[in-house]
């Protein structure tokens, strides 16, 4: 019997007899040997789960490697978690790989080429496979691809561009990715020609211009930018034909640009941008929750967007409580355009 009021130190492994024989309370120390350590790993890998140092991605992403279930579901192939590894050169065009239109493959170590040979994938799911870039897209691939999900991942401005050329895109995800900036390359008629949903959210984007970049994907109908760093959203003015008196060289012109560069507080003043095309001509949706939007005219620019219906403002200074009476204001003159507003 251990003494009372005393600090006892105890092996792990004498813990459970110290238990049954001590008939009074005692703060015990457990010193854990590497014996112990290695134990209740095995114990934790048994039921699944995973250690960070323990990686054990060393599977193959190959035809051989990869089963297709028969049947109703043959359709959707889930690898999600299953340790897989991207494999240069393999193909996939082939029974039952043709007849796959639905991937999840998160939490592996594949690339967006990996399924290049897949004949009929139409969604693909890529969430946290370490990507740090994409190469351009060719195959089957670029032909049939209508909805790519490659959030949580370490993608850069440049690999949207490449994403962009996707003709056949239609929803894309990259939240996550810690994007500051949204590539000018953007601007390029041939970007994104069939985008309708576009998903930004959790990443640091802060400057004006990602509006005048994004403005410009003319099918675009949903925007999710909440939590970002937005403060404010610039005027889109749209000017006429007539001025443009450089056609092949002509860009959009903005005031005070120089100041914007060296000043990150936007919210302070009006930025405007002059533009020769209709600015988000079909969005109907644009979620900014979770920003850094404090006044009603950082906002009202939204106004002149002509096909926007809805605009979500939830967890921005703006709504917060103590501002309610201004956001009523808010809510009152964007219904005055058919635009509702959700705090």
């Amino acid at each position: 019997m251990f003494p009372r009021n005393k600090l006892v130190v105890l092996e792990r492994s004498q813990l459970e007899e110290y238990k049954r024989k001590s008939l009074v309370g005692h703060w015990v120390l457990v010193k854990e040997s590497c014996e112990d350590l290695q134990k209740e790993k095995d114990k934790s890998l048994k039921q699944g789960r995973r250690y960070s140092g323990a990686s054990n991605v060393s599977t193959r992403f190959t035809a051989v490697n990869v089963m297709v279930r028969p049947g109703s579901a043959e359709g959707f192939l889930d690898v999600s978690g299953g340790g897989y590894l991207h494999s240069e050169g393999e193909r996939f065009d082939c029974d039952p790989f043709d007849r796959v239109n639905t991937v999840n493959a998160d939490d592996n170590l594949l690339r967006l080429e990996s399924f290049h040979t897949f004949t009929s994938v139409q969604r693909l799911s890529l969430r946290r496979n370490r990507l740090k870039s994409v190469r351009p897209i060719d195959g089957d691939l670029a032909e049939t691809l209508i909805r790519l999900d490659v959030s949580e991942n370490q993608l850069n401005p440049d690999d949207i561009y490449r994403l962009s050329l996707l003709s056949k895109l239609e929803q894309l995800f990259m939240l996550a990715n810690n994007l500051t900036v949204i590539p000018e390359s953007l601007t390029n008629c041939h970007c994104f020609l069939s985008l309708k949903l576009l998903d930004l959210s959790d990443n640091y984007l802060s400057c004006p211009r990602t509006f005048y970049v994004l403005s410009t994907m003319h099918n675009l109908q949903v925007l999710n930018l909440s939590n970002n760093r937005i403060s404010c959203i610039p005027h889109l003015i749209m000017k006429k034909e007539t001025d443009c008196t450089n056609s092949e060289n002509q860009t959009e012109t903005c005031e005070d640009n120089e100041d914007m560069e060296n000043d990150k507080n936007y919210d302070t003043k009006e930025i405007v941008y002059h533009v020769y095309h209709i600015p988000f001509a079909n969005l109907n949706t644009i979620n900014l929750s979770s920003n850094l939007i404090a006044h009603n005219s950082s906002v009202l620019p939204l106004i002149c967007w002509p096909s926007l219906k809805n605009i979500i403002l939830t967890a921005n200074t703006i709504s917060l409580n103590k501002n309610l009476i201004e956001f009523k204001k808010l809510i009152f003159t964007l219904c005055l355009f058919n635009i509702k507003t959700k705090r």
